[in-house]
């Protein structure tokens, strides 16, 4: 079976929704069927819908801070999942105040009174990690890090750490063997998608995006307006390719463009980020990026013979 990841950017606008681009929301779904929404904001729920993904099939939300752009479709997420009789738990991994919002506000909790649902509320206060989905050795992991937005705006990080598969080309030991085989063959990440949320260029994201198979950064600015980008603690396209460059990134990806871009003026934020990192794409609403996940490969004969 094929090991695909599928990101679908639904949300690729700023702080102001336009009819071009929606406020930040990012899907991302696994092989497994593990799905994943980063940040919610405005009419995120309808951005779902017209690219074919339903709110019950979310499993964790993760919020980077609780600015309007980032969090205000949530209430209309969760009250989806109520009316379609949602029973399984939602987690819900936010910074320190999108937290405070979600448990005071929207009167999201464990107990499911409200909702029908339990929804279990993390947060993500500095660094920290979440495993999402574990089986067989293997493990998919939400990571957060601090970022240079707000007091408590944190970046995520969603790592897969898979086991090798195993070839048999030697007779298969006893169950014992077996039992010890975890401890012979650990996991190794084998793909990670970094999500910066709003942020001034940084040296934590550069920290954590250090081989990251996907970027994606915020670009809310063309270089012409770097002064005001820093002063609004957000970057340029060539501050998101600075840090692709220094962290190894293979592919950064362009989001969270300013309203006042409309249409093609917005390959400038591009055209800026590829004279330093040639391996960047402008993300659009509703576009989708397809990753294959390597496979290891173990003999069976070489593992038997390992010490």
């Amino acid at each position: 079976m094929a090991r695909t990841v599928r990101l679908v950017m639904l949300g690729t606008g700023g702080a102001l929704p336009t009819r071009e681009r929606l406020t930040s929301c990012v899907l991302v779904e696994d092989w497994n069927g593990n799905t994943i929404l980063l940040d919610a904001g405005e009419a995120c729920q309808l951005s779902l819908a017209r690219h074919g993904y339903s709110t019950p099939r979310i499993d964790v939300i993760a919020v980077t801070h609780a600015h309007g752009d980032h969090i205000n479709g949530l209430p209309g997420i969760l009250q989806s999942m109520a009316v379609n009789k949602r029973r399984r738990p939602l987690t819900v991994v936010a910074s320190t105040l999108a937290s405070r919002f979600i448990r005071d506000t929207l009167e999201a909790t464990e107990t499911g009174e409200r909702l029908g649902f339990p929804v279990y509320v993390k947060e993500a206060e500095r660094t920290g990690q979440h495993v999402v989905w574990r089986r067989g050795g293997d493990e998919l992991v939400l990571g957060w890090f601090p970022t240079c937005h707000t007091r408590d705006s944190v970046g995520f990080t969603l790592s897969w750490r898979l086991r090798p598969r195993i070839i048999l080309d030697a007779e298969p030991p006893g169950p014992s063997w077996w039992a010890d085989l975890g401890e012979r063959l650990s996991p190794e990440e084998s793909a990670r998608i970094v999500y910066t949320g709003d942020t001034a260029p940084c040296s934590t994201v550069v920290e954590n995006s250090r081989g990251a198979t996907v970027l994606v950064h915020e670009a809310t600015f063309a270089s012409d307006r770097e002064e005001e980008a820093l002063e609004r603690l957000h970057s340029t396209g060539a501050h998101a390719a600075l840090v692709a460059r220094e962290a190894g990134a293979k592919l950064l990806v362009l989001t969270h463009i300013s309203a006042r871009y409309r249409g093609y003026e917005a390959r400038r934020i591009l055209l800026e980020a590829r004279r330093v990192f040639p391996r960047s794409v402008l993300a659009y609403d509703g576009m989708r990026l397809s990753l294959e996940v390597p496979t290891r490969e173990a003999l069976l004969s070489q593992i038997l013979a390992s010490p």
